[in-house]
């Protein structure tokens, strides 16, 4: 089955993706890395983010190669506090709701978060330019059940 993101970042007016992200209430980024990367890969994508209730994984397409092992995974972060709440929940659509419009405040006022310093340091790294620079979106529908 073909892998879509979650949640694009596009640079306005273009087709061109600044950052993708997969957002899902288990905590288990392993399954869905391989796609992740190959998506980033295939896309020339920069940047890739995992997030989960729990934890937020990065990862940069270093463009070094001619396969998704230029991806590289920059590491593994703690997830702002109330995304507990969603945590085992049946529907992701509510989190990738959450998530998205995390990020469209991020873009607006970065210090307000409740993240770790280290999570904080390592999106302003590597997320807030693409927020900055891009238009954040839904990459396709959301089915509530």
């Amino acid at each position: 089955m073909a892998f879509n993101p979650d949640i694009v970042v596009t640079e306005p007016g273009s087709a061109d993706v600044l950052l993708i992200v997969e957002a899902k209430t288990t905590s288990s980024w392993s399954q869905s890395e391989p796609k992740l990367k190959q998506y980033m890969w295939e896309m020339s994508c920069p940047v890739g983010l995992f997030a989960s209730p729990r934890t937020i994984v990065l990862y940069r397409n270093r463009f070094t190669g001619y396969s998704d092992d230029s991806v590289q995974k920059l590491g593994e972060y703690p997830s702002p506090r109330s995304w507990i709440t969603f945590e085992k929940r049946k529907s992701g659509a509510e989190f990738e709701t959450r998530v998205q419009s995390w990020l469209e405040t991020l873009r607006n006022n970065f210090a307000t978060e409740e993240v770790t310093r280290e999570t904080r340091e390592a999106l302003s790294e590597y997320v807030l330019p693409s927020l900055l620079k891009g238009e954040v979106r839904a990459a396709g529908p959301r089915v509530t059940t």
